[in-house]
């Protein structure tokens, strides 16, 4: 009997030690939500594994979260140690490219998912994007590969805007506010620098004024705090709107003060 509990403790410590450990931290510190608040965008089978991929709605172009699960194909078993990668892919026919994104930064999943993301530059009304998903499965060694087919939409509002400064491309994605309030809201961009056709990595060489202006009223607003560098690509700072109706956002180019971005929204 005492040779039980010694077993029963000893396991209770591994589990215990297991979750206080820092490797679940994921890219931009995103948690997946439980599934029922995600859309399923797919799943497939390789390897003995089923992957399927996540989003927390309909893809469109700008700044998609994306989570990928894994399971044992036979036994449906979450698989929560594993070497994930994405590779966004748009085929025009007569050329192909892809897009910024960032592959899951731990090999251990978050409620049973491993967090993502990728910035789609273009509709798909344009051409085919896909997403190829690589799995590296430590603890059975099985390496498995999927491509799923994607529809990106094209938003009312757009929160992607690309602007050439100093000769290179950038790409500037709006996450928030996703959903505006009056009052003060959270504001974050994503910075992303074009060096080829298939390499966007994310960038912190400028920094950004932001002027927040109600075009219907023609007034701004008090009490805003310009985005400062975070990490990987991403810039926080405050926005205030005083009243629901027409906003527009404009970020200027510290360093580069002729150039400007644009970000029009409506609540």
């Amino acid at each position: 009997m005492k040779k039980i509990h010694l077993i029963f403790f000893i396991l209770l410590t591994a589990l215990l030690l297991q979750s206080c450990s820092d490797d679940s931290v994921t890219n931009n510190n995103v948690t997946p939500p439980v599934s029922d608040n995600l859309t399923l965008l797919g799943s497939q089978y390789s390897s003995g594994m089923k992957i399927s991929l996540y989003s927390d709605t309909i893809l469109f172009v700008g700044y998609n979260n994306l989570y990928i699960e894994v399971k044992d194909s036979a036994s449906d078993a979450a698989v929560i140690d594993a070497h994930v990668e994405i590779m966004p892919m748009m085929d025009m026919t007569t050329m192909m490219h892809s897009c910024p994104y960032d592959n899951p930064s731990s090999t251990n999943a978050v409620n049973g998912k491993f967090p993502c993301d990728a910035v789609f530059i273009m509709p798909s009304t344009a051409g085919n994007w896909t997403l190829e998903t690589n799995v590296h499965n430590h603890v059975t060694n099985a390496e498995g590969s999927v491509v799923f087919p994607l529809s990106v939409t094209e938003p009312m509002f757009s929160t992607l805007k690309s602007k050439t400064v100093n000769g290179s491309t950038y790409f500037i994605s709006m996450i928030e506010p996703s959903k505006p309030i009056v009052g003060i809201n959270d504001f974050m961009i994503k910075v992303n620098k074009r060096v080829t056709m298939m390499n966007f990595p994310n960038d912190s060489a400028y920094s950004f004024s932001m002027y927040p202006w109600m075009p219907s009223m023609g007034h701004s607003s008090p009490n805003n705090v310009n985005p400062v560098y975070s990490s990987e690509g991403t810039y926080n700072g405050d926005v205030n709107f005083t009243m629901t109706g027409d906003w527009r956002i404009t970020l200027k180019f510290i360093e580069s003060p002729q150039d400007s971005v644009s970000f029009d929204l409506l609540f």
